[in-house]
């Protein structure tokens, strides 16, 4: 029997659905629109050597798919950050950590989890967005403030569109963060060097088309539209760009609505590298705030060198308000926040700004103008966890969808996510193979 797979997209969901496949003895093609594989995995080197990420960054303790995938590698994991010790607050002008809140402060938070602890033990998806909770619920203004710029850190969404059902599972994540040590894009480079001429980059997908016993993949590529023949396919790429294409295969209405209608958060994420780490001074360590960038840390914790990035996230509304001043608006934040801070510079940013004591080197990207992401990740609008998760089938015919969105909801928008998401296409597959 054949067994011709493609997979649609060469982030981590494709990359490890492509690798279990191919060590099982598939023929295996993976097609990828971009120029890189890693999908919204982007690690980035600036000035002295340093990285940091532009896009998924961190790896919790109970992460164990892709912390087992990173000791196959041979990758290594250094310390991030651990919560709530490293939390800090930044409301209305004021900073505070878990423990210099106010004991009024303190049993707010204390009160407001409390709440969504029970609604995720009832596993309850209420008519409400976050916004609407807060306000039926009375929740206390500075414990509502924190929360709503947690929608922002955490989902990338507003308060006002989130569901707050999905939201109660921001408290299932473990306690401690780690990274990947010399970048997030370490672990989908060792899965594409195990892959090798079988990945195709540059070549986006156009139209897919299940018929009797195959599937017609169509693609976009530097000859023109050329067809490729499988027996099954794996889509990988976020439905925020997949409902854009055609698809003909048999779909039901509710994986058609989902496709359709499943929404993305908006987040823009900008890196700042300083000459020197003035903010080690404050020890403020993972920053959520009611700032234009809600949530700030640095990138170069355990990174060699008196200089040191700080990687800030604008997400939601804020983050289209700041549209095309990213790095402006970032370098402003940080002079609010830190009072040690070297002034914000709207000039371009040149060697004179090193020695003035500016941000010497930048980048930043938008999540929701790239073409191939159209978002940052997914997240659930009220009422939707049941009938798109819970009814929701992943399979249609020899189409097998992937990616962070199908992940168990604990692990949507994480790196993890997606490679559990890859595992379970992949076996997906060989449980139809061997029937």
């Amino acid at each position: 029997m054949s067994k011709r797979v493609i997979v649609i997209g060469a982030g981590l969901a494709g990359l490890t659905a492509g690798y279990e496949l191919t060590r099982a003895g598939f023929d295996v093609q993976v097609f990828e629109a971009r120029e890189r594989v890693g999908g919204r995995v982007k690690t980035v080197f600036l000035e002295e050597e340093q990285h940091g990420e532009l896009g998924a960054e961190f790896v919790d303790d109970n992460h164990t798919a892709l912390i087992s995938y990173a000791t196959q590698f041979d990758l290594k994991f250094e310390p991030a950050f651990e919560l709530p010790d490293d939390l800090c607050y930044y409301i209305d002008g004021n900073f505070s950590t878990p423990k210099t809140l106010l004991p009024q402060q303190q049993a707010s938070l204390n009160d407001a989890y409390q709440k969504l602890d029970r609604l995720l033990s009832q596993v309850a998806d209420p008519a409400q967005t976050l916004a609407q909770w807060l306000t039926a619920e009375s929740i206390d203004p500075f414990a509502s403030k924190v929360i709503r710029q947690q929608s922002y850190g955490m989902y990338t969404a507003d308060p006002e569109a989130i569901g707050v059902g999905f939201f109660a599972y921001s408290g299932t994540s473990g306690d401690r963060s780690l990274r990947i040590q010399g970048g997030s894009t370490q672990i989908a480079t060792a899965f594409a060097r195990f892959l090798g001429d079988c990945i195709h980059l540059n070549t986006p997908v156009v139209r897919i088309q299940q018929q009797e016993q195959t599937v017609a993949v169509s693609l976009k590529t530097l000859q023109g539209q050329v067809e490729v023949f499988c027996d099954w396919v794996v889509v990988t790429i976020p439905w925020s760009v997949l409902r854009h294409l055609s698809i003909e295969a048999p779909l039901t209405q509710i994986q058609r609505e989902a496709i359709t209608h499943l929404p993305y958060g908006t987040s823009v994420k900008t890196l700042l590298q300083y000459s020197n780490r003035f903010w080690q001074q404050s020890s403020l360590g993972l920053l959520v705030g009611d700032t234009p960038y809600q949530t700030i840390w640095e990138s170069t914790l355990t990174q060699v060198g008196e200089a040191g990035i700080l990687a800030c996230t604008s997400s939601g509304t804020p983050s289209r308000n700041i549209s095309g001043h990213s790095v402006e608006f970032a370098q402003q934040t940080i002079s609010a926040l830190y009072p040690n801070a070297p002034k914000a510079m709207s000039t371009t940013v040149t060697e004179r700004s090193r020695s003035a004591g500016c941000a010497y080197a930048t980048t930043t990207h938008n999540w929701s103008a790239d073409p191939w992401s159209q978002g940052s990740y997914c997240y659930f609008a009220p009422r939707d966890l049941k009938s798109w998760r819970s009814d929701l089938p992943y399979s249609a015919g020899q189409v097998i969808f992937a990616g962070e969105h199908t992940a168990p909801i604990e692990y949507c928008g994480y790196m993890e996510g997606a490679i559990r998401s890859g595992q379970r296409a992949a076996e997906e597959i060989l449980a139809f193979a061997i029937t």
